[in-house]
């Protein structure tokens, strides 16, 4: 969507909003479903090509962490899980991600 917009999801809703800087409006995003992320804090957030790629971060129901890379595609409006070979890093929170 022309490439100007900012996606936000985790605690305390379970929610994702996009913010058009363009028309300055939020609105709700619904997603097509797949590998939905649960409602966690302290996860990092990066653009990834069409995707944003969600890493880490604890479940603030469990407080489990999270060491599933997932990915949301932007024009299908849909979560996916990546899958990922050989060693990565371990589940985390509060890092940083660029």
């Amino acid at each position: 969507r022309g490439g100007e917009h900012v996606h936000f999801r985790g605690w305390p809703l379970l929610a994702q909003w996009e913010y058009a800087l363009n028309a300055r409006a939020w609105t709700q995003v619904v997603s097509s479903g797949g590998c939905l992320p649960y409602q966690r804090d302290g996860h990092s957030l990066v653009p990834l090509g069409n995707r944003l790629a969600l890493f880490g971060g604890c479940d603030d129901v469990t407080g489990s962490y999270d060491p599933v890379l997932r990915c949301f595609d932007l024009q299908q409006r849909r979560w996916s899980g990546l899958a990922v070979g050989g060693e990565h890093p371990r589940a985390r929170l509060g890092h940083a991600a660029v």
